[in-house]
């Protein structure tokens, strides 16, 4: 397994800095949600038409890739616009993957609408994903769906990806979300191990209804035995390290917390 950052966590940095410090840092890979706090990779200058050749470039020349590009789509939702919005985005992004030379694109199941039964919204959302993955397909990339919103647990994911039986989908597993969610870590990579295409890694406390992140280590999230279930379900992917600072801006700086990151993810799997 390799280590892999989100650049939610470094909201100030510009690419080339981004680039270098992966390096440096003894990262393998960059999740690229967002740059220079325009979160919407669309409207960056650096996925400019005129840009995107020197970014992709900058990258290759690095040796360090991009593990996925980060899209806020919802695929599911009360309002027909909105779904519509989404998918729009969702496939822009796959585009764009496919023109940085990245793998994997991230979408989000979103929110059930009052009223509607899981197993209709379960459904609903596979026909969208099995549309975009046929259009992953065709350019080289993969769609992943986070374990998020409405479809939070490994349990509904899995139901997701048996109604959507598609090659090109498969799923994003955060470890945190799933484990306030109370679903045990080892139940998840059970049931999500063979789909799974990427992992978020981060540690928390509970602060009321929220999640407070900590440095790994610090809070109450299981990772040493999330680590071992992905282990015995042969997972070999990245390990994307989602500081989330762009949410949280007292959050430490990244210059301590990606070091902090690299040293306890070596000492969890070395144990």
């Amino acid at each position: 397994m390799r280590f892999a950052f989100s650049t939610l966590g470094c909201p100030g940095w510009p690419l080339a800095r981004i680039v270098g410090e992966a390096g440096r840092l003894g990262f393998a890979g960059v999740e690229l949600r967002g740059l220079e706090g325009e979160l919407d990779l669309r409207r960056s200058p650096d996925f400019a038409p005129g840009r995107v050749a020197w970014t992709r470039d900058l990258f290759e020349r690095a040796g360090i890739p991009v593990v996925s590009l980060d899209s806020s789509a919802r695929l599911i939702s009360d309002d027909p616009g909105k779904e519509h919005a989404a998918m729009r985005e969702a496939e822009d992004y796959v585009a764009l993957a496919a023109a940085i030379g990245a793998p994997l694109v991230r979408v989000f199941g979103g929110f059930i609408p009052e009223g509607v039964a899981f197993e209709d919204a379960a459904l609903r959302l596979a026909e969208r994903l099995s549309e975009l993955g046929d259009r992953a397909r065709a350019v080289g990339v993969a769609v992943a769906i986070e374990t998020h919103d409405g479809f939070l647990t490994g349990e509904a994911l899995a139901e997701v990806m048996r109604l959507t039986d598609h090659e090109a989908v498969g799923v994003l597993w955060d470890v945190g979300n799933c484990h306030f969610s109370g679903e045990p870590v080892e139940r998840t990579a059970r049931l999500l191990g063979r789909h799974l295409r990427l992992v978020h890694v981060k540690d928390a406390v509970r602060d009321g209804d929220e999640a407070r992140l900590t440095f790994l280590g610090e809070g109450e999230v299981p990772l040493r035995e999330a680590l071992r279930a992905l282990s015995a379900q042969g997972y070999a992917g990245f390990l994307s390290y989602e500081w989330e600072k762009v949410w949280q801006p007292d959050l430490p700086e990244p210059e301590e917390a990606f070091p902090q990151y690299v040293a306890k993810m070596k000492e969890y799997l070395d144990g």
